[in-house]
């Protein structure tokens, strides 16, 4: 067991100490009420409702779970059975798969913690919504994430200088990327920036995950690229700000 998931777990932990045991709060209006006040520090919309209240907890509940067991999916691998021998292609599709169960866990708690606001005028984009959330959760400096040496990307160039064939850019269309998604790609494989912040690796582990589930960025891709290791280090930072978030419902 990982240290990041004895973290989580413990962190999980000591919020049901808060939340009591399943249900209690549904009875219990002064525990509602300071469950409440904690979901404030993310977003003054929360609503007090209890039914709002429950609909939190469950919420956040699933993401736990969502992310922990992504977190302890060690070694995995995706596409071999008995009879086929176990390759790194398996491995490497293996990474995609935990990052994209990781994400949905994060995504899951991000979103039950910062409801859509009633106003509508709100138009925030994801990244200054990813900013204003690892704000709030007061995390350390972020630890640099190095970019893919690209004299060893096996096969890079030659299908990033492939023609266009629309107003999207070739890695645009090789990895069916929308706007967001393709400018942290690009700043991060094409240009050579290392990821810096948390938000660039939250950007960044979203731009992977809509690839992967799209089918666009293979197992073989990853291995020829590289990307096993950025894979994992991604998932584990999506755990880290979990944690951190939920330290403060405590």
């Amino acid at each position: 067991m990982t240290e990041l998931i004895i973290r989580l777990e413990d962190v999980s932990r000591n919020i049901w100490q808060v939340f009591g045991e399943y249900d209690s709060w549904k009875s219990d209006p002064a525990k509602c009420q300071n469950i409440h006040q904690k979901l404030l520090h993310f977003n003054k919309n929360h609503s007090p409702d209890l039914d709002h209240i429950d609909n939190v907890i469950q919420s956040l509940s699933k993401g736990y779970y969502l992310i922990k067991s992504g977190l302890e999916w060690h070694e995995p691998s995706v596409g071999h059975n008995s009879i086929d021998k176990l390759t790194d292609t398996h491995k490497a599709r293996g990474l995609q798969w935990r990052l994209v169960m990781v994400w949905g866990g994060f995504e899951t708690i991000t979103k039950t913690l910062l409801p859509k606001p009633n106003n509508k005028k709100n138009n925030n984009s994801f990244e200054q919504i990813m900013k204003d959330f690892t704000e709030k959760c007061t995390l350390q400096k972020y630890d640099s994430l190095i970019a893919p040496d690209r004299s060893t990307l096996v096969k890079l160039e030659k299908w990033l200088e492939k023609p266009s064939e629309s107003e999207k850019s070739a890695l645009a269309n090789f990895l069916s990327l929308n706007k967001d998604d393709l400018k942290i790609m690009e700043n991060w494989i094409v240009k050579s920036n290392s990821i810096s912040t948390w938000v660039e690796a939250i950007i960044l582990a979203k731009a992977l995950r809509n690839a992967t589930v799209h089918g666009a960025l293979s197992a073989s891709k990853v291995k020829q690229w590289g990307l096993q290791k950025p894979l994992l280090t991604l998932s584990d930072n999506l755990g880290e700000i979990v944690v951190a978030g939920m330290q403060k419902l405590i």
